[in-house]
């Protein structure tokens, strides 16, 4: 009997190193997955802002040419946009601290929500191992204890 549960214990340890060598190996493969994924996202991101900041210098000369025309002015039109950019810049140089919240704010929910979804699923996983080792012996039938 006592081989038998030793034999038992053996085949959990193993069990056990066998899941966490699988746990190592799936926190390197997604570590790898989320640099790669980030650094794919950043490309994108700096060439989706080129794109855009290029079409809004366009687009805002010609605003700037249209109201030129409207206005019969040279220089009218561009002072206009200029004004109002300048209204912009000190909006949100005043407002500095409620948008840096609202960022943090955002980033908080963001990260949460990443880390119980991270938390849900290692739970899932040591129930799943919990369930295996137990599977494992009561296979062998109950044991005697030694007296």
């Amino acid at each position: 009997m006592v081989t038998i549960m030793l034999e038992k214990l053996e085949e959990v340890r193993e069990n056990i190193f066998r899941y966490l060598e699988a746990r190592i190996e799936l926190f390197t493969l997604e570590t790898r997955g989320k640099v790669e994924e980030g650094v794919v996202r950043a490309v994108h991101g700096v060439i989706l802002g080129f794109l855009a900041t290029i079409t809004l210098i366009f687009l805002l000369s010609l605003l700037a040419a249209f109201l030129n025309e409207v206005l019969d002015s040279r220089y009218l039109g561009f002072l206009i946009v200029a004004a109002f950019f300048l209204v912009l810049t000190i909006v949100w140089v005043v407002a500095k601290e409620s948008i840096l919240g609202m960022i943090r704010e955002m980033a908080y929910k963001s990260i949460k929500a990443s880390q119980e979804k991270k938390a849900e699923e290692k739970s899932e996983a040591v129930q799943d191992l919990m369930n295996q080792t137990r599977d494992t012996l009561n296979q062998s039938g109950p044991y005697i204890a030694r007296e």
